[in-house]
């Protein structure tokens, strides 16, 4: 196998509107701490390649993801089936799906300033992609899994219906699946994995990447070598 690995700060610089909680009533005011796009590129032996892009966003809009499938496919020969986009679900990341923004009339619009943000976006993950394809080195894959507990079914089941509450004898899915990436020198190149739980831990007016940011991967520079995608 060949892996390569990049990352790109993707914190909005304007205070746009924060996307997950209907009951903000005001846009962010600052920065707690940066929101980031780490891509890791695999290739096997025969040639087939993968990008796994993780996101500190809420979601990945349908207008990027094909966006990102026609230039990658042009520029990189990366097809839309070699595209894993996976966003945390931060409820402390921007807003910026179009009809998702409020309006002073209480309607919902799409902002200049979450248009702009989307344009980068998609700009930063394209050359994100890039440069990850650029960095492939030969490496060793391995997968582990492992258990945490702190997930919490919330769906109660009453005698009116279900209600958004605790439920500790409901299902639950506690299992981490994990895939590690060493170069060749041995030294650990990136980490990948998974755990079922909404991030809705965080009800900050500031942007925040959650309790994922820290659970959901890592990505470390690899070796340079030969450009892969223009």
């Amino acid at each position: 196998m060949e892996s390569g690995v990049a990352t790109v700060v993707i914190t909005p610089q304007t205070n746009l509107w924060m996307a997950g909680y209907a009951a903000r009533t005001k846009p962010a005011e600052g920065k707690e701490t940066e929101l980031f796009g780490k891509a890791l590129a695999l290739e096997d032996e025969k040639g087939t390649r993968l990008v796994i892009v993780t996101l500190d966003l809420i979601g990945v809009p349908r207008t990027l993801r094909k966006n990102l499938e026609k230039r990658c496919a042009a520029a990189c020969k990366l097809p839309p089936e070699g595209i894993l986009l996976n966003a945390s679900h931060t409820h402390s990341g921007p807003e910026f799906r179009v009809g998702r923004v409020p309006a002073d009339g209480g309607e919902f619009k799409r902002t200049k300033d979450s248009e702009v943000y989307g344009e980068e976006l998609e700009e930063k993950l394209f050359k994100l992609i890039g440069e990850a394809l650029n960095t492939l080195s030969p490496a060793k894959l391995g997968y582990q899994h492992a258990r945490a507990g702190f997930a919490m079914n919330r769906r109660l089941p009453t005698e009116k219906g279900y209600a958004n509450s605790p439920n500790p004898d409901g299902p639950v899915d506690h299992d981490v699946p994990v895939l590690t990436v060493t170069g060749a020198d041995g030294k650990l190149r990136a980490v990948v994995f998974g755990y079922a739980c909404h991030n809705t831990t965080l009800a900050l007016y500031q942007w925040n990447a959650d309790y994922a940011a820290t659970r959901r991967s890592l990505c470390r520079r690899s070796i340079p070598a030969p450009s892969r995608c223009s």
